[in-house]
């Protein structure tokens, strides 16, 4: 069979788990206590049968636990796929044509190729403001993806319900880490033209359930679900998660602790650095990618970033309990052969 191209196929870091692994944002701060109540069984009747279409029970849960409206939320199988969703989408509006703010997320980009949507980039200033009008303009009848806070710089987009108001397309709004800056009921689905992602990944620390979830309004919701998988997790992970919600206290605390600590160790670190209100710290240096094989060797699992505006060579790590961020500090000043207060 001929091709015009073929898919280049998305490889993602696999570096066990005899690491400290500071490279995925997951939450490393829940007690074990959470997970035990979190991690319960299920009954037989539940692994032998399929799982509501929709997982609507738990679409429901989150409904009532947010306090948004019946018909909001629509459950996929982690935040990625919620993205899928929105960019898909795209295929029925008035072009196929999706803005990205850089630097941020790579999946966007990945995604838009795999779907055959244009993706056109539009570097953040050098303030980190995002240039409304300018994005406006370029997205015409398409979408804008903006993530906040954004990955890799951890800053809030301060122009998100401004370009909201704006936007004649669709704003793609991912809130996968709005936790970690305090926001923790989705507000943007308001906006008839905001699909918002969030996930239970990152600060409700169930990366490996694989659930995520997309708000919107009204005609964008059922569209959303249209297009979605009929039976997107398991009744294994819908469980879990409703009774994590039921536990929010604990994952408020540990996002307490967590900032505590990122600001102690953004203040030991006399380095070029994003620091923003993500569960990650971003460092600004020549040589990331070699710094990041050499804290591999040292046990430390950390991402380089590289050739994007803002970012020509970053190495990004997350942020962990200070046991093991006094451990890191070292290996990195050895990494980098200079010495950190």
């Amino acid at each position: 069979m001929a091709f015009k191209r073929l898919p280049e196929f998305y490889e993602e870091p696999d570096v066990g788990y005899d690491v400290y692994r500071l490279h995925f944002n997951e939450n490393l701060f829940l007690p074990e206590e959470y997970y035990r109540e979190v991690l319960g069984g299920i009954e037989s009747w539940e692994a032998r049968f399929y799982t509501q279409p929709n997982n609507a029970s738990l679409a429901a849960r989150i409904e009532d636990h947010m306090g948004l409206p019946r018909g909001s939320v629509v459950i996929t199988a982690g935040a990625d796929d919620g993205l899928r969703l929105a960019i898909q989408l795209l295929h029925f509006a008035e072009e196929r044509r999706l803005v990205v703010l850089e630097p941020t997320y790579s999946m966007p980009r990945i995604l838009a190729e795999q779907l055959g949507v244009e993706y056109v980039q539009l570097p953040y200033g050098p303030d980190l403001g995002l240039d409304v009008d300018t994005a406006v303009k370029m997205a015409r009848g398409g979408a804008v993806y903006v993530c906040s806070p954004n990955n890799p710089t951890g800053h809030l987009v301060k122009e998100l319900e401004e370009l909201a108001s704006r936007l004649e397309g669709l704003l793609i709004y991912d809130a996968a880490y709005a936790e970690f800056a305090g926001l923790w009921r989705p507000k943007l689905h308001e906006y008839g033209n905001v699909v918002e992602m969030r996930t239970f990944s990152k600060a409700w620390g169930l990366a490996g359930l694989r659930v995520g979830y997309l708000i919107a309004r009204g005609r964008l919701a059922s569209a959303l679900r249209a297009l979605a998988y009929p039976h997107p997790i398991s009744s294994y992970s819908a469980k879990a998660v409703e009774r994590a919600l039921g536990l929010e206290e604990y994952v408020r605390r540990s996002v307490l602790e967590m900032r505590a600590v990122r600001d102690e160790v953004a203040g030991r670190l006399r380095l070029d650095k994003y620091v923003g209100e993500a569960n990650f710290i971003t460092l600004r240096l020549d040589g990331a990618e070699a710094a990041a094989a050499e804290l591999y060797r040292r046990g430390f699992a950390v991402r380089a970033l590289g050739g994007r505006p803002l970012c020509r060579s970053c190495l990004r790590f997350t942020v962990a309990p200070m046991g093991v961020m006094e451990k890191f500090l070292a290996a990195l000043g050895e990494a980098l052969g200079i010495k950190l207060i």
